[in-house]
């Protein structure tokens, strides 16, 4: 999904600066249609190889931290309900200074 994003923004971007650069030059339409289609596809593929990457570094860093956490609770599996005890303790702490 990244990478159709990057590539079609990409794309579109090229297209406009090639459509606008070949109107201030005064080029032919042919021309101008031409190039500018062409940038879009080399632009567009440029794009979809930036945004698979973008999402292979995203997937890998989500995995790690993923893993991260389940080894943590692995080691000590009583560390949520101590989590949750204190949670629980400090808002009830609150609730006492509020009264």
């Amino acid at each position: 999904m990244i990478a159709r994003y990057s590539g079609a923004s990409l794309g579109l971007l090229a297209f406009t600066i090639t459509m606008v650069a070949g109107l201030v030059s005064q080029n032919s339409a042919t021309t101008t249609l031409s190039r500018s289609i062409f940038a879009l596809f080399l632009f567009f593929m440029i794009g979809l190889v930036v945004g698979a990457a973008a999402d292979i570094v995203i997937r890998d860093y989500a995995q790690k931290k993923e893993t991260g956490i389940h080894e943590r609770y692995a080691e000590d599996p009583n560390s949520i309900d101590d989590a949750e005890a204190i949670e629980d303790r400090d808002v009830g702490h609150e609730l006492v200074q509020e009264a």
